[in-house]
């Protein structure tokens, strides 16, 4: 992830055009060149790489942008696999290097709103924007809700349980 803002920078001005004005002098012909020429810029070699980079980050942070139902169940196979490597980084007396994933002080919903925050909701925007991707950013927002709602009482029940 440390060059994830440089991508999703990268790939945002590669994608962000100017809009198309259909009620100006904006004739059929004019706008087939515009979309011709937009065209030829996102297949360059540098473009397609940069769009199958978002892709395969999008693909591999996805979770906040599954169903709910999915989405909590591996928000808390990560976070149980992120407290075992705390565990065993304790254990092996090796520095802890996400130390929000101690299991005493671990807050999956708070965890999930601050990943969510930093990486997903601009990341994903912006991929919505290039390839039109509603139902995602909508799992996205209630998931965003889902876990709000249960930020302030991590710690008095179990993320799994949905009311």
């Amino acid at each position: 992830m440390t060059k994830h803002f440089e991508h999703l920078n990268r790939f945002v001005s590669v994608i962000s055009q100017p809009p198309v004005d259909e009620n100006k002098d904006s004739s059929s012909s004019q706008r087939i060149l515009f979309h011709e020429a937009t065209a030829k810029k996102l297949s360059s070699a540098e473009n397609r790489t940069l769009i199958r980079r978002m892709l395969i980050k999008c693909a591999d942070v996805s979770n906040p942008a599954r169903p709910l139902p999915l989405c909590i169940e591996w928000a808390t196979r990560i976070a149980d696999e992120y407290c075992q490597q705390t565990d065993d980084e304790k254990a092996q007396g090796l520095p802890v290097v996400m130390p929000m994933f101690d299991r005493k002080v671990c807050n999956v919903p708070k965890s999930q709103i601050s990943f969510m925050d930093f990486f997903i909701h601009d990341m994903f925007e912006a991929w919505s924007k290039f390839c039109s991707l509603p139902e995602m950013l909508k799992h996205i927002s209630d998931n965003y809700k889902y876990w709000k709602e249960r930020e302030s009482f991590a710690g008095e029940q179990n993320p799994n349980d949905q009311d």
